[in-house]
This record gives C-alpha cells, sequence and structure tokens, in this order.
C-alpha cells in the first residue's frame, strides 16, 4: 500500500462511495434517483471505481454473537524478531478465530481480531497465535462504540485550511 495512490472523485463519485459504504445492496436505480443519473450512468462510474481499487469489494456486515460467538478479543502480539514477524503472519492466517489481523509498526508487531465461543475458547485460539518468544496483551471487547465508519471526502481530502487573518 502507497501513501500516494489517491485516486481523484469528483463529487458525484464521493456520493455514490458513500451510498454505497451506508448500503452496497442498493440497486442502480435507487442509486441513480439519488444521484441524478441514468442506471447505466450509474453503472459505469460503479464498473469505474471497481477497475481503480477504490470499490474493493462487497460484503456482508454479519454479528459473530448471533452465529454463536458473542466473545472478541484484540490481542496485541510482540515478535521477538523479523523472522518470527513472517512466522506468526503465515501461523495466524490460517487460524478461523481471527477475523482480522495488522502488521502494526512500534512495540508490538500485530493487532488481532478474535471471535470465539468462550473464554475457554479464546484460551485455546491465544495457545494457537502466540508467538514462540515475545508476548502478547488480550483485551476482551466489551462493546463497540464506533462500529463502522463511512469514509468521506471531508475526511479523505481534510477540512478546508483555516484562513489566518491579516494584520
Amino acid at each position: 500500500m502507497s501513501l500516494d495512490s489517491t485516486v481523484p472523485l469528483d463529487e458525484t463519485d464521493w456520493r455514490l462511495v458513500e451510498a454505497l459504504q451506508e448500503n452496497a445492496r442498493l440497486t442502480l436505480a435507487e442509486l441513480g434517483r439519488q444521484l441524478e443519473l441514468s442506471p447505466p450512468a450509474v453503472a459505469e462510474r460503479v464498473r469505474r471505481l471497481e477497475v481503480l481499487g477504490v470499490i474493493a469489494g462487497y460484503r456482508a456486515d454479519i454479528d459473530p454473537a448471533r452465529l454463536g460467538l458473542p466473545l472478541e478479543a484484540v490481542v496485541r502480539i510482540q515478535a521477538s524478531s523479523a523472522n518470527e514477524c513472517q512466522t506468526i503472519g503465515d501461523r495466524i492466517s490460517k487460524e478461523p478465530e481471527v477475523l482480522r489481523c495488522w502488521r502494526i509498526t512500534g512495540s508490538d508487531s500485530h493487532v488481532l481480531h478474535l471471535a470465539v465461543r468462550s473464554v475457554e475458547h479464546l484460551d485455546d485460539a491465544l495457545s494457537r497465535v502466540m508467538p514462540r518468544s515475545g508476548g502478547t496483551v488480550t483485551g476482551v471487547v466489551l462493546n463497540t462504540p464506533v462500529p463502522r465508519r463511512t469514509i468521506t471526502r471531508t475526511l479523505a481530502q481534510g477540512t478546508q485550511q483555516r484562513i489566518r487573518p491579516t494584520r
């Protein structure tokens, strides 16, 4: 991932991206009504955004608790070496409880998001993802005050810079 990989979007593209983040099941006709475009024009914009990688996929937002996984945890892993970072990544990619993994900077090397059935299941999963040397810190998720945010134009482009008064 490059820090300079920004794709230029116009106002209509942004409105389309925001609408699809809120509800990816909207029909082309409904999106067209919202954007004041024809369904074929919306389809072309969606296709272009997919090709550019702005739209990376479409997924259902699933509640793990409703599927028997009521306990979620965030695990910070501290690998002891660069070699261990690679083996941790390879090992955790095979663990079904790991919903997401980030390789990060700082004293920790990885942050994992796990979903499990019970404390015992968490203990078992931790024993499989734990580094051979180094350490882990585990936090159980109590609630999710910000479950998911829409990436808006304001966030991506920043707010207008404040104009300083001249003297």
